[in-house]
């Protein structure tokens, strides 16, 4: 165990929180600034007009900053540990937006949700301590052509989903946005895993060609996968959007970054059992908070920021129908 993964722990624990937080106060935003094609709150579109809304929203940008210092937070943890420790560190974000979703909306989460958030965080801490054990594996660098065809393919699919995706059913489009992001993102930690190794590394010249495919990667993953990301919210719950992120990109990092890299931890035949263990409670957990409904407050403030917006639009629009006078 050395200094440098114990402080990506804590880093990659602090980006989490953050990223948690952040999607709280951006699903709010984005829900009550998007678009209603057919004027009903089930199709929810983020167009230009809704999403310069969005982004002049003071809500959304404050989750904008936070979102970008847990980006920070977690390039500097991948820069100092391997991605099959730090990733999976992520799933302590569910909590966290669960929490804020309750704080937000007024609604106490259920015992459930609170079971949930408990298995979810003690099943990561067991994890990060059973990988903090084996020494890590170097990393590998990879071919230029294999990457290149990789950052490519990721984003273009994602933009045929984001696109063909209009029209499906809510619940549907929550969760194959959802996924694209979090592939995109995974795939985002393998190319700042890259570019940090080169970087560390001291050899960023000799391989200027493999750091420039890296760094075109993260231009077209991270931008495509937040606009993914930000789209699923206006179809989903925030903790919908936050599961699949937190478990499918953990999955696609440590996978890429072992194909792609090479980059790992050395486990034992036991050490793989306590890890495949640590990570079906941690998904149990997630399942939990996600599949239980929250119980409404007592004193009724159970009412989102979007939702009492569009009340008062309504009520603008009701006001200023012919016929009618804002004081009748």
């Amino acid at each position: 165990m050395s200094r440098a993964h114990v402080g990506a722990v804590l880093l990659a624990a602090l980006g989490a929180t953050l990223f948690g937080l952040a999607a709280v106060r951006q699903h709010g935003a984005v829900r009550a600034g998007a678009d209603h094609a057919d004027g009903s709150a089930g199709d929810r579109t983020l167009g230009p007009a809704a999403l310069g809304r969005v982004l002049r929203d003071r809500s959304w940008l404050l989750g904008a900053a936070q979102a970008t210092l847990a980006g920070g937070s977690h390039l500097v943890a991948l820069a100092l540990a391997p991605i099959a420790l730090v990733q999976p560190i992520g799933v302590l974000a569910v909590p966290v937006t669960l929490v804020g979703d309750a704080l937000r909306t007024g609604r106490r989460p259920a015992r459930r949700q609170l079971l949930g958030a408990l298995l979810s965080v003690g099943a990561v801490a067991a994890l990060t301590l059973v990988l903090l054990g084996p020494a890590a594996r170097g990393v590998q660098l990879p071919a230029r052509g294999l990457l290149l065809g990789v950052v490519v393919a990721a984003p273009a699919a994602a933009l045929v989903l984001l696109r063909g995706s209009r029209g499906w059913p809510d619940p549907v489009r929550c969760v194959v946005l959802s996924t694209a992001a979090a592939v995109l993102f995974g795939l985002n930690s393998v190319l700042l895993r890259t570019v940090g190794h080169l970087v560390v590394g001291g050899s960023p010249t000799a391989h200027l060609p493999l750091l420039v495919t890296a760094a075109t990667g993260i231009a077209l993953a991270l931008p495509t996968g937040l606009w993914a990301m930000q789209t699923a919210y206006t179809a989903g719950a925030p903790q919908v959007v936050v599961c699949c992120l937190t478990l499918l990109d953990p999955v696609t990092a440590v996978l890429g970054g072992g194909a792609l890299l090479s980059d790992g931890v050395d486990l034992t035949g036991a050490g793989w059992v306590e890890a495949v263990g640590c990570g079906v409670l941690a998904t149990a957990g997630v399942l939990l908070l996600v599949r239980t409904r929250p119980s409404a407050a007592a004193s009724g403030p159970g009412r989102t920021t979007g939702s009492r917006l569009r009340r008062r639009r309504r009520r603008r629009a009701g006001s200023r129908a012919p016929g009618r006078c804002g004081g009748c």
